[in-house]
């Protein structure tokens, strides 16, 4: 099990390493195709964004119907084809149209209820930080020789880099990533409506966390990169001086982020500390009068992001219900797309009219208001799990489990014929369950 989610974490690293190795020259790359304006640049930088917006809830239903498997080798072809036009693009549209195929390929929500698939309750936290981590460190690698590579060989070549290992993750998917299993779940009573995704304030809240994550980072990568190389007269192949202190400090808070998120349940806490520092580098990017300036300002940016990728999507899926962790999830990556795509065509259009200053000011004032609003995220339940045979139960018995104050959350995982019970540890016990439901061991039977 462990194999197969360090396998599926790789695949997501090696399609997230692809697309953030552009992220740091994007715009430059942009501001030199012909009919490029900033508005234009925005909309490449978060243009493969709106197309992930478009397909992601799609991608996820049909993974439901012809297979997750199926639906993940369809999504690493149709990025590396766009990848592939990124790199050949003659005009500003030429690549904007390469970045929108990019992002049709829309594998994240995919890849993620693959994982479910394969894992148990108690492991899946886990599993999601483990992806999250696996994405932290691709973003991490990327910015580091990305920046090199680009300065050295042209932008075009991280294309046909990002082509290469989509190419390689579908490969790997086809050789060593087996079936996940068909897992359907029942309940009693009627199946819960997909508009109470949005009124669990928990989800909610998360919702607009990813939202705000997306768009401020896009702003980040626009910002960086154009401001370095015209306003303080840096080379390309220099911005490697930022990338470096970013990946050595990201790295330590990344992991420091998921040793206190996952292990003590310090979740909330991170999630705020993270949105200050982000606070406090954007306001020194508009202050910034010197490059050194600029370059602290834009490590705490990396050190805050960084803080925050191992913990995203093991915090909803922990706060998500069974019969809701794909929607969830869906929703969930959906959002975050759309920051990202609001964040480069926003942000271009502001740039268009505004100078650094001004922006970085809004910015401010905006993650300000992001900051404010998660204060009053709560930190998920520790929960423990209980599976019992169904044929060892009687269903009158069951029905009644959602009376018990505690309880949070039961299914029934048809494929293995298991009741799954997810409880608080404080209110039950897995003796009193067993007791309530009157169930008999199988050894008892014989």
């Amino acid at each position: 099990m462990k194999k197969i989610v360090a396998s599926l974490s790789f695949i997501v690293a090696l399609r997230f390493f692809g697309l953030f190795l552009v992220m740091p020259l994007l715009s430059v790359y942009a501001a030199s195709k012909s009919g490029s304006n900033l508005f234009l640049i925005g909309l490449v930088v978060g243009g493969y964004a709106f197309s992930q917006l478009l397909f992601q809830l799609p991608f996820g239903v049909l993974s439901d119907k012809i297979g997750r498997k199926a639906l993940t080798a369809i999504g690493l072809i149709i990025f590396a084809a766009g990848s592939l036009i990124c790199a050949f693009s003659n005009d500003i549209y030429m690549l904007i149209f390469g970045r929108f195929l990019q992002g049709a390929g829309a594998i994240s929500s995919v890849v993620t209820a693959m994982i479910a698939d394969f894992t148990t309750e108690e492991k899946r936290s886990k599993a999601m930080a483990m992806m999250g981590g696996s994405i932290a460190m691709s973003f991490a690698a990327a910015i580091l020789v990305g920046p090199y590579i680009g300065g050295h060989y042209g932008v075009d070549m991280l294309f046909l880099i990002t082509a290469a290992l989509a190419i390689g993750a579908l490969v790997y998917l086809l050789l060593f990533i087996p079936e996940p299993p068909r897992i359907h779940h029942a309940f009693d009573g009627e199946a819960p409506k997909f508009a109470e995704l949005f009124t669990d304030s928990n989800l909610v809240k998360m919702y607009v966390n990813m939202f705000f994550h997306g768009f401020l980072l896009t702003i980040a990568f626009m910002i960086i990169p154009l401001e370095l190389t015209t306003k303080f007269g840096w080379a390309k192949d220099e911005l490697w001086q930022v990338y470096i202190p970013a990946l050595a400090f990201g790295f330590v808070f990344m992991t420091l982020a998921a040793i206190l998120g996952e292990k003590y349940n310090k979740i909330r806490q991170i999630f705020v500390a993270s949105i200050f520092i982000n606070t406090v580098a954007f306001f020194l990017f508009g202050l910034a009068g010197s490059s050194i300036v600029f370059v602290v300002a834009s490590v705490l940016f990396f050190i805050g992001f960084n803080m925050l990728e191992p913990l995203l999507q093991s915090t909803v899926s922990k706060y998500a219900k069974a019969s809701q962790r794909g929607s969830a999830l869906g929703v969930f990556t959906t959002f975050q797309y759309l920051g990202v795509f609001l964040g480069g065509v926003i942000g271009g259009a502001i740039l268009h009219y505004m100078d650094l200053t001004s922006l970085s000011l809004v910015l401010t004032f905006v993650s300000f208001l992001w900051l404010l609003y998660m204060l009053k995220m709560q930190n998920p339940v520790k929960a423990a799990f209980l599976y019992l045979n169904i044929s060892m139960l009687d269903e009158a018995t069951i029905v009644g489990l959602k009376e018990l104050n505690g309880i949070l959350d039961t299914y029934i995982n048809k494929t293995e014929n298991v009741l799954v019970i997810k409880y608080q540890k404080e209110s039950l016990s897995d003796e009193y369950l067993k007791g309530f439901l009157k169930y008999k061991d199988e050894s008892e039977e014989e």
